[in-house]
């Protein structure tokens, strides 16, 4: 498995990403390979291009096909991307960019995506707002669909909570510090996922939720799949990242399969 990173420049951004592929007869240089098939991972909140998941991912995958490519990229404020506030609109920009990379330049037959908790609510937004998917198949593991709940039950603390209501902003996350602000908040509120209606794209999803999630409440995303006829796959005393093997097995091969691989 060969892997490369490169940037998407833009007028206003330059979005950061990562692919895994395997080698052709060409050699180790994806550069003019049309790809057969492609799949988009998007990480969650405070993650980075270089998701463990992601990559253990790629790597199950390209052992089993060729014509393959997965592609990772930062969401506006994560990794190294050089902005430090995050807004639901940049977030969009980002993800149609890379979306015209891929139909555009890598060309697949098929196209699909793999998102974990901030990264699956963005997907979902997005087909939602669009009223339209490009993806052939969507899997998620524990998609934030209660986003602004994360944040505000889980995530801030409630002095944080009011730095933003009162103006400020406040940094969140693990190794990168992603700043948060009161029109990123009420933007949240005002998207209001969890009452969407998805039942146009329920073919399409699948969602592994664990039981165990502290971050995202697995009765909020066993409600919104119920009520979207979405197929739902609880994966017992899982946590949120999924930290024992055998628990992220299941996700892998879960979504795997639904892949069609």
């Amino acid at each position: 498995m060969m892997e490369k990173y490169f940037d998407l420049t833009g007028a206003d951004s330059v979005i950061r990403c990562k692919m895994y592929f395997n080698a052709d007869d060409r050699g180790a240089d994806p550069s003019g390979r049309v790809f057969r098939h492609v799949i988009l991972f998007c990480h969650g909140f405070a993650g980075h291009r270089d998701n463990a998941a992601a990559q253990k991912l790629a790597g199950r995958i390209l052992e089993k096909t060729a014509d393959t490519a997965l592609l990772i990229f930062n969401w506006p404020g994560h990794g190294d991307d050089s902005r430090e506030e995050i807004y639901l609109q940049d977030c969009d920009a980002y993800l149609r960019r890379v979306l015209h990379y891929i139909q555009n330049t890598l060309r697949p037959e098929i196209l699909d995506v793999c998102a974990t908790s901030f990264g699956g609510y963005l997907i979902l937004k997005y087909i939602s707002d669009h009223e339209a998917s490009p993806f052939h198949r969507i899997c998620l593991r524990c998609p934030a669909v209660v986003m602004d709940q994360v944040l505000e039950q889980t995530i801030l603390t409630p002095e944080e909570l009011e730095t933003i209501e009162h103006g400020g902003r406040v940094p969140a996350g693990f190794d990168r510090k992603v700043y948060l602000t009161r029109t990123f908040m009420d933007s949240l509120h005002e998207v209001g996922l969890a009452d969407r209606d998805l039942h146009g794209f329920a073919d399409r999803i699948l969602i592994v939720q664990g039981t165990a999630d502290e971050v995202v409440p697995y009765e909020a995303v066993r409600g919104f799949a119920d009520r979207n006829g979405l197929r739902l796959i609880s994966v017992e005393d899982a946590d949120h990242r999924f930290l024992d093997p055998a628990k992220m097995d299941i996700v892998l091969n879960s979504f795997m399969e639904h892949l069609g691989i």
